[in-house]
């Protein structure tokens, strides 16, 4: 194995972990921003139309159930608002970012299995050793990731 191919493949995997990571950043930004000017938005809204609401109903339905029931309006509108924020997806710059450090692995793994290490080891003894290790991280950080997800 290269030890050139080596870092190259391992800096394609950090790469690919910062990019992973600035693409759920940035999701997370987009997302909160949204929902935080449609809470802004809505509790504006609500506000005056609680206001408007109150007066109209009050009449009818007197000055205990008028904001009772009000309240409870509010409460299914903000469940709603909540329910659309979860519906949001993360974009494809995420599925890039796992893709290349998948490749990447994939690729420190094919080279670890092909080629004698350490200038001259075989690849017998201390593959056996190292590539176990590495798929074991590999797969760590795999499963961390789609439990975040």
């Amino acid at each position: 194995m290269n030890l050139n191919n080596l870092s190259r493949h391992i800096r394609l995997i950090m790469r690919g972990e910062l990019l992973l990571l600035q693409a759920k950043l940035a999701f997370a930004m987009k997302r909160s921003a949204f929902v935080g000017f449609a809470l802004l938005f809505a509790g504006l809204g609500l506000v005056f139309v609680n206001i408007g609401v109150y007066a109209w109903v009050l009449p009818i339905w007197g000055a205990v159930w008028t904001p009772a029931g009000l309240g409870l309006i509010n409460l299914a509108l903000a469940a709603a608002a909540l329910a659309a924020a979860a519906i949001v997806k993360p974009g494809p710059e995420m599925a890039l970012a796992e893709e290349i450090r998948n490749m990447a692995a994939d690729s420190i793994e094919t080279e670890i299995r092909s080629a004698p290490l350490m200038g001259g080891l075989g690849s017998g003894s201390m593959a056996g050793l190292v590539l176990p290790a590495i798929s074991t991280i590999i797969g760590a950080m795999a499963r961390r990731r789609k439990d975040k997800v």
